[in-house]
């Protein structure tokens, strides 16, 4: 039986080559179906979203033509797209931003009202976090999601434009610490929007970009509001966004300006 739920990045990579091995073995899905005993409804489910069992995934491999030596990369993909996140034994009721987080390999975002959550202190967390129902999970998560900027293997890239008065807003001596520190990260551009560049288009809300390094994995903007959690994998929504940020950044002082601008907030 398939894994039930929608599969991870992994599951979705895995799905698509699936799909691409039986087309480049020139079979319509119910020639498939046929050959591997599953109905028109199952394959299509398999290629549409629902891992398939090992067994199931073998047999696929084997009908599709692919050498028993070239399995293992698909076997892999299939034993990483199986495995829990981490933020499973939180019991957060909607994971969908932390695994797409998790999962990317950039993240480019615009913070207004408050710092951006990878940059947060465990203090500024809690005050900012006071309003959900399980304060200190919820903390333990934003903290846990950090540790993304500092694997030794792909750290998640950070491009973080945070809103200049963002920064006289709860933001105290040990925040501002922290700040300056990962600023100065490899993987992590801080850039502050000032105050002097007016209205612009910051002012709608915060909004983030996630890029992914599969090509075929599109990228994916988020926002959040007192109704929850938006997100948009549409071309044109996800090129909006881009253009955007793109905005943003041009509006915005540059990382060596905003790292000074910081420091002198410090002292």
């Amino acid at each position: 039986m398939g894994t039930p739920g929608l599969p991870n990045y992994h599951g979705r990579q895995l799905l698509r080559e699936l799909k691409r091995l039986r087309e480049l073995a020139d079979m319509t899905q119910e020639e498939a179906g046929r050959k591997l005993h599953l109905t028109l409804q199952k394959l299509s489910r398999i290629e549409n979203g629902q891992l398939p069992g090992y067994h199931e995934l073998r047999a696929m491999l084997r009908l599709y033509g692919v050498a028993p030596q070239e399995w293992q990369p698909r076997l892999e993909l299939w034993e990483r797209a199986r495995k829990r996140g981490w933020w499973r034994a939180f019991g957060l009721k909607d994971s969908s931003y932390v695994c797409m987080e998790h999962e990317a390999a950039r993240a480019f975002e615009f913070s207004l009202g408050l710092l951006p959550a990878l940059l947060q202190t465990e203090r500024y967390a809690r005050a900012s976090l006071r309003h959900v129902d399980d304060v200190e999970a919820a903390v333990s998560v934003r903290i846990r999601r950090q540790r993304r900027l500092f694997e030794e293997e792909n750290p998640l890239v950070l491009h973080a434009l945070v809103h200049e008065p963002t920064l006289q807003q709860g933001v105290d001596r040990e925040q501002l610490l922290l700040l300056a520190e990962r600023a100065q990260l490899p993987n992590v551009t801080l850039q502050i929007v000032p105050q002097s560049a007016g209205l612009h288009d910051g002012l709608d809300g915060s909004m983030t970009l996630l890029e992914f390094t599969d090509p075929h994995e599109p990228d994916v903007v988020c926002t959040e509001s007192v109704l929850g959690l938006a997100q948009s994998q549409d071309i044109g929504k996800t090129a909006a966004a881009r253009r955007r940020l793109d905005r943003l950044t041009t509006l915005a002082l540059t990382p060596e300006d905003s790292l000074d601008t910081i420091k002198a907030l410090i002292w």
